[in-house]
């Protein structure tokens, strides 16, 4: 994550440099949604869900909240959702909040019956929907098969900026000196991509999946015009881990260069792992319906797509250090213990995260039974906490001290008195998520490894009997339910 360049967007649109803005898109009566409201809270926004959850229709109604300044590339929802002999599309809102300058309004589309009903003084914006279909092969297109067989001469060419391609070469990994679009002499309004490499010209017909999609997909943001809202089905298709990360950033970049809006949707961690917290947005179906969860973990928002393992209850914590402790509090029991096989320890997020989760899983909204623990210095009516009341670094940390440190020379295969001043000397540190770190410096481990012997420690010498029943007690009680 290019934490320099998401804090700069960060304050410049908390200051309110972004001119338009999509703020709010709520559904009612079509694919499922119910009246489920999602808000954009970052110039640059990832949906996330499985197949089928919303994703898509989402990204088609937000590209219809606009009339396009360009009147031929308007989007209409007619386009999008269409009556079939199956399908009968009625009942339909689409409430839609939108911040132009320091005003802030909000408009409606609906379909009651038969025809769909668009406000007359929607606002202008320029609107780019890129869905899918980009990622198809050339000579998969209509018209470019007869191009490919018959061209035999060259009528126009626009090459992209150097700055462009500069920025492409780094997306793919390769070294590009040209990236161009030509026109032939057998069809005038279909041009063709060529990248030059050291041994030539190559064009889309010959180039590989992730190079035809990403050339063609910076051939429009090259045309972006400034506060644009551009919008990306899938943007991780056709490219490989790296690919993905690289193309993220140049989105924010991006973003911040011309002020446009970004929202994308996906199934990659690593597109993920790009965005900050609040650029995290999580399409979770239930038994009642979908819900929209903010500032998901990356882990958890993948292991909601894959279902290889089932298991009885899902525990959210908020990050790795809770995951390891609760793990640790449950197998210094029986009870705890036999609970291990049976449940999935997931890092969620931060304590808002949790809290959110919490309330779904309480509500019955979420497909499986769950429990929400936040660290012992947060509490919500709908979780559980871990013990003590502190953040748990501080807990562990302060109680092994009062022991002693109990038995921890032995298991670090160090000197007492080196040990102890290394544990103590990193409690200095105010920021205590640094504690871990800066003692396996010191003992050449891995702050996980730090973590799992302290943790575990605790857990035998000053975990009282009462604090690890009543954990042991709110996990048991759910997955013994049904």
């Amino acid at each position: 994550m290019d934490d320099a360049e998401i804090n700069a967007i960060r304050g410049q649109y908390q200051a309110g440099l972004w001119p338009q803005f999509l703020q709010m898109v709520q559904i009612s009566g079509l694919r499922g949604w119910a009246g489920q409201a999602v808000e954009f809270n970052f110039p640059v926004v990832a949906l996330v869900g499985e197949n089928g959850s919303g994703k898509s229709t989402l990204m088609k109604a937000a590209a219809c909240c606009y009339d396009n300044k360009d009147k031929e590339k308007r989007f209409y929802p007619s386009s999008f959702f269409v009556d079939t002999h199956w399908d009968s599309i009625q009942g339909v809102s689409i409430d839609f909040r939108v911040r132009r300058g320091p005003n802030v309004d909000s408009f409606r589309i609906t379909k009651p019956t038969k025809r769909w009903r668009v406000p007359e003084n929607a606002p202008k914006r320029d609107v780019f929907l890129l869905d899918i279909a980009r990622t198809l092969p050339l000579d998969a297109s209509a018209g470019y098969a007869k191009i490919a067989r018959s061209a035999a001469a060259e009528v126009e060419s626009t090459e992209i900026s150097d700055v462009f391609r500069e920025r492409l070469s780094h997306v793919l990994g390769r070294k590009y000196s040209k990236a161009r679009f030509a026109t032939s002499d057998v069809d005038k309004k279909r041009a063709v991509g060529l990248l030059e490499r050291e041994w030539g010209e190559l064009s889309q017909f010959h180039q590989g999946a992730g190079e035809d999609a990403t050339l063609d997909l910076f051939r429009t943001l090259q045309g972006l015009p400034d506060n644009s809202l551009l919008l990306i089905d899938e943007v991780e298709a056709s490219l490989h881990p790296r690919a993905q990360r690289r193309l993220v950033r140049f989105l924010l970049w991006l973003a911040r260069q011309r002020r446009i809006q970004v929202i994308l949707s996906t199934h990659s961690p690593f597109v993920l792992e790009e965005l900050p917290q609040e650029a995290r947005i999580l399409l979770l179906p239930g038994p009642q319906g979908l819900s929209v969860v903010y500032g998901i973990s990356a882990e958890f928002a993948m292991s909601r797509l894959d279902d290889e393992v089932h298991h009885e209850a899902y525990i959210f914590v908020e990050d790795r250090g809770a995951e390891i402790l609760l793990r640790e509090i449950l197998a210094s029991s029986t009870e705890g213990g036999g609970l291990l096989s049976r449940v999935s320890i997931s890092p969620v997020g931060p304590a808002n995260v949790v809290s959110m989760l919490g309330g779904l899983g309480k509500a019955g909204k979420l497909p499986y039974k769950s429990v929400a623990v936040l660290d012992g210095d947060h509490s919500d009516k709908n979780c559980s906490s871990l013990p003590g009341a502190e953040a748990p670094e501080r807990v562990v940390y302060c109680e092994l001290q009062a022991a002693g440190w109990p038995n921890l020379p032995q298991r670090f295969g160090i000197g007492a008195g080196t040990l102890l001043t290394v544990l103590e000397d990193a409690m200095l540190e105010p920021n205590h998520h640094q504690w871990n770190t800066l003692v396996g410096d010191q003992v050449h481990k891995s702050s996980v490894s730090v973590w799992e012997v302290l943790a575990n420690e605790w857990c035998k010498s000053c975990l009282s009997a009462d604090a690890r029943k009543d954990i042991v007690d709110s996990i048991a009680t759910v997955v013994e339910v049904g």
